[in-house]
């Protein structure tokens, strides 16, 4: 009887497991690539468009940003940062946490409110994650060279994620601070540099447990910076950062001096 009991376990784990790949599958194959196209930037479901890129890029392998949208989903920010990349000489792709067939809501945009699902965390860990290995793969992206960027619930996991390598990360709207325990610090290996940008005021993290900034948990000597907008700065009290031309000239600066 003991033995059919541990069988049945082995079996329902075994389903469980095939439908959490089938969900993290979803996320990479529904994600979004952004590449240039001619002087204009272009974009389509990775699924659909990473086959017709092997062709049209055939040679070329480019530098490549794994980008991690906000608990909103890939939205008008995640599409103007993956353009300025783009233009940048980046190839930006981006898993979609919203392809999954069921997706809790962790967030509520209209009063700054998070922390609703909290296993999205481990889930978003593995989006990039899987999204690293998987960009590596693919004929046009330069291995040697990529970098992992988030916004907001996306910065956490880009903060936090630590199964796959990659160059440098940019971490933009998080403080590193959090009630949750697996939400704190940074969990880049050794050597592997972090750029932060947070605001001191920024509407979602003024509650006790979320102020600061990643700063606190920067490995001395691995180029890593934090960079925290105070008042009069007009960022100060700004969640998306990015647009702003001085933002954009640092950050870019930042991955250029990381490419191998």
């Amino acid at each position: 009887m003991r033995r059919a009991l541990v069988a049945v376990a082995a079996v329902l784990l075994s389903v469980g497991a095939g439908r959490a790949d089938a969900e993290l599958d979803r996320t990479w194959s529904g994600g979004r690539v952004y590449y240039a196209e001619g002087d204009r930037v272009a974009s389509g479901t990775i699924d659909e468009t990473a086959p017709r890129l092997a062709g049209e890029l055939a040679g070329r392998k480019l530098p490549t940003i794994v980008y991690m949208h906000g608990c909103s989903g890939i939205d008008g920010l995640s599409e103007t940062t993956a353009a300025i990349y783009v233009r940048a000489g980046f190839l930006v792709v981006a898993p979609d946490s919203f392809a999954r067939m069921l997706k809790p809501a962790s967030c509520e945009l209209s009063g700054h409110v998070s922390g609703l699902h909290r296993g999205v965390l481990a889930w978003r860990q593995a989006e990039a994650e899987n999204a690293i290995r998987r960009a590596r793969r693919l004929a046009f992206v330069d291995a040697r060279n990529v970098f992992l960027v988030g916004l907001s619930e996306g910065a956490i996991a880009a903060a936090t994620a630590r199964g796959e390598r990659v160059n440098a990360r940019v971490v933009e709207g998080w403080t590193c601070h959090a009630g949750w325990p697996e939400y704190v610090g940074i969990r880049a290996p050794a050597g592997e540099p972090v750029l932060a940008f947070s605001s001191e005021d920024d509407p979602w993290f003024q509650q006790d447990w979320t102020r600061g900034d990643c700063g606190a948990f920067m490995k001395r000597g691995s180029g890593s910076k934090s960079i925290v907008f105070r008042a009069p700065d007009p960022l100060h009290d700004q969640h998306f950062v990015f647009w702003r031309a001085d933002v954009q000239a640092i950050a870019l600066a930042f991955l250029r001096a990381h490419l191998r």
